[in-house]
């Protein structure tokens, strides 16, 4: 073969491509694109742009092949490689082609895949043309040819795949029947299942003698889901009952016209509406009657019962200062402070729904049961409470005053009795009231105690040895200590006057003379033992503790007040400090209970669902005088209401004790307004009960405590003696001289 010869190329090696060409003169390759340029080496039977098919059928010879009788001679004749480069040779087996003469185009060649037919004299190529003709391209190689397509064995394949495709199927089905199966009826059932809250009551809350205050009343909305009344069977058969016969049998239990009930449940789309609400049991027993016949047969009617407790408040206003209100999610008052104890615990009602939520009939239903709120028991009592209210009330209408209070305590336990506020609000309509506190004013409110503090000078005197209640003092209308000048209330001559007498006649000059030798400190330390500007830990969320300066400390800032020299004096007849209702009533408390200061407290305990009774804990008592000096002082007082100031106290056939005190009260925009009061004990020979009036700027008939409070102290002292059935005292009363 001369240089630069093309490399024939196997008949069945390339695929002949007829749409591009390659250059002139470059050798194919196997594998590559060729070109054969046309009019190159032999005839052509096709044009170089020819349209017809690549491949040609095999033609049979017309002619009978004849034996060559000269043997095949090898040529000399190297090829060239001129025009005729690029072209294949020709196959010369028998059979594969028609035989073509020197010098003739090309005759077909074999059907197929093949080469090019080489050129010169002799038969074309399998599937190419002799001699020269329009360029050929060709593919690449053809993968070779496989076994012959059985579908016996196909089929075969196809069903091993499939046989152990339903193996492996059936295998998992039963591994998750036996293994799996269990826990996935768990996780289905579990997905049916819907949770509800079972609303449980909310404690009540009592007063000593069992009324009830506040209390919760089951109430129920009358709910129908319109989807599921409208649902019927395939055969188009109503389940249950059709909403013209539902709202026949529902309207007149629910108060709805007919008509209107049946547009409103035949309503495919509508998930949920509210027939009627708070409705009482007794108004939806029939319905649920009515929901019950049809649920045993497995037939959900549609209709639905909502059940919720309501907050109810029987007693109106009486306490309504005290036990608070709803707020929204929020309470105030005792409501408040109770919250805890009285929330108890819903249940829970587990039930087996469809996909939209309706309850299967017959379907599994689980209840976890509730646990209702504890019952609290206070220590006011309802009657004495009402009468308060009323007495303060009235004073304050008589008088015009801004505000009245008032306070009954039990001397041997601290129990308060009652906690009046005029205007107490009501709880269930908390929302109109003109009242601006959330508690009660007798301890949110804080103000001088005026004159009823002299009782704490007193027993201080007689405490600390200083001065009997029969000590002799000349007493002028004012007196001048430390540069101070001190005065009486009125103008007066030099009285002789005892210790029981400056009680008596509430002299402020007369106090501060006899108080000469004790101390400041002194002073302050009594002020705190009889509980002044400290908690006294009543259950209530506001308490205004008051103020005491304490002595040699200097003010807080510029311009305040604090313990100075004039403060020193005028603590003894109590001004120059605050306190509230409650604080002031308890000195007479503890001084009624000898001289031992208890806890006051309106919560006397709870009983929760177990049925035990749990009484409050309170703070230790703390004596602070002895119970001779309280003795001495509550005759002191007696001689107060026999021959002194508070002689509107009295009360025939009973012995009172008591003090009359003027003060004044300083109001958020800065104003200045008196508050006249009167505390006091009964029966004095034996106190039961410490009772406090307080009238908070009378306008009209006076300011004094005498005139304005111990009318209102003798009214509701009269109250509690007809209420607890107190029995007339036998002995006379204290006879203490007022002058010497």
């Amino acid at each position: 073969m001369l240089a630069g010869s093309p490399r024939p190329v196997p008949p069945d090696r390339h695929l002949p491509v007829d749409d591009a060409v390659l250059p002139a003169g470059r050798p194919s390759r196997p594998g590559k694109l060729s070109y054969q340029p046309p009019g190159a080496g032999r005839a052509s039977s096709r044009s170089a742009f020819s349209s017809q098919p690549v491949y040609q059928p095999r033609q049979a010879s017309s002619r009978p092949r004849q034996a060559s009788s000269q043997p095949r001679q090898a040529s000399s004749q190297p090829r060239r490689a001129g025009s005729q480069a690029g072209q294949p040779r020709g196959s010369a087996k028998p059979g594969r082609g028609q035989g073509i003469r020197p010098g003739e185009p090309g005759g077909p060649g074999r059907s197929g895949l093949g080469g090019p037919g080489r050129s010169g004299p002799g038969r074309s190529g399998p599937g190419g043309s002799g001699g020269s003709g329009p360029g050929r391209l060709w593919l690449g190689p053809v993968r070779p040819a496989g076994p012959p397509y059985n579908p016996a064995k196909r089929a075969v394949a196809i069903l091993v795949t499939v046989l152990l495709a339903l193996t492996v199927f059936a295998g998992k089905a039963v591994w998750v029947q036996v293994h799996d199966g269990a826990e996935l009826v768990d996780k289905g059932l579990a997905q049916r299942m819907r949770e509800k809250l079972d609303p449980v009551e909310r404690g009540s809350i009592l007063t000593a003698d069992g009324t009830v205050l506040a209390a919760d009343v089951m109430r129920f909305d009358v709910e129908a889901y319109p989807y599921l009344v409208t649902r019927k069977y395939e055969s188009g058969r109503y389940v249950g009952l059709s909403p013209e016969a539902l709202a026949a049998k529902l309207g007149p239990l629910v108060g709805v016209d007919q008509a209107e009930l049946v547009k409103r449940l035949d309503q495919p789309r509508v998930t949920w509406t509210v027939l009627m609400k708070d409705a009482t049991w007794e108004q939806v027993n029939p319905i649920q009657k009515l929901i019950d016949k049809y649920w045993i047969d497995g037939i959900d009617l549609g209709i639905a019962l909502r059940k919720y407790y309501q907050r109810s408040y029987p007693a109106g206003n009486v306490a309504g200062n005290l036990v608070g209100y709803p707020y929204g999610d929020l309470y105030t008052g005792l409501e408040l402070t109770l919250n805890q104890p009285l929330t108890g615990q819903d249940g829970l009602i587990k039930r087996e729904v469809g996909a939209k939520g309706q309850p299967i009939p017959g379907g599994r239903v689980e209840s976890v049961p509730g646990v209702p709120g504890c019952d609290a028991t206070l220590t006011i009592d309802a009657g004495l409470q009402y009468a308060a209210q009323r007495v303060v009330d009235t004073q304050v209408e008589t008088y015009q005053a801004m505000a009245g209070m008032a306070v009954v305590i039990d001397v041997k336990t601290g129990e308060i009795l009652a906690l009046a506020d005029s205007g107490s609000p009501e709880p269930a309509k908390p929302s109109g009231q003109t009242v601006g506190y959330q508690n009660s004013r007798a301890i949110e409110n804080q103000f001088e105690p005026g004159s009823t503090g002299k009782v704490v000078s007193v027993a201080m005197l007689i405490e600390e040895g200083a001065a009997t209640p029969t000590s002799q003092y000349s007493v002028p209308s004012s007196v001048t200590v430390d540069g101070q000048v001190f005065e009486d209330s009125h103008p007066h001559p030099v009285e002789p006057l005892t210790l029981a007498g400056i009680l008596a006649e509430s002299s402020n000059a007369g106090i501060v003379l006899a108080a000469q030798s004790i101390s400041a400190e002194t002073r302050y330390q009594y002020l705190k033992r009889f509980g002044f500007a400290q908690p006294t830990g009543i259950e209530l969320q506001i308490e205004a503790i008051g103020v005491v300066h304490k002595p040699g400390e200097p003010p807080a800032y510029e311009g305040a007040a604090y313990w100075d020299g004039r403060t020193n004096h005028t603590v003894l007849y109590g001004q120059a400090m605050s306190a509230n209702a409650l604080q002031i009533t308890e000195v007479f408390a503890t001084l009624g209970n000898g001289g031992l200061r208890l806890q006051p407290h309106l919560i006397k305990g709870i009983t929760c669902a177990d049925g035990e009774f749990k009484a409050s804990q309170l703070a230790d008592p703390v004596n602070v005088v002895s119970s001779g000096t309280a003795s001495q002082v509550i005759s002191m007082m007696e001689t107060v209401v026999e021959s002194g100031t508070g002689g509107s106290a009295q009360i025939d056939g009973y012995r009172i004790a008591g003090k009359t005190g003027t003060s004044e009260m300083i109001q958020p925009d800065g104003s200045v307004t008196y508050v006249g009061s009167f505390a006091g004990l009964l029966p004095a020979e034996d106190p039961q009960i410490a009772i406090g009036v307080f009238i908070v700027d009378p306008r009209s008939g006076g300011y004094y405590g005498a005139t304005v409070a111990g009318p209102a102290f003798e009214q509701l002292a009269a109250a509690a003696i007809d209420h607890f059935g107190v029995a007339p005292s036998v002995t006379p009363p204290a006879a203490l001289a007022t002058r010497w």
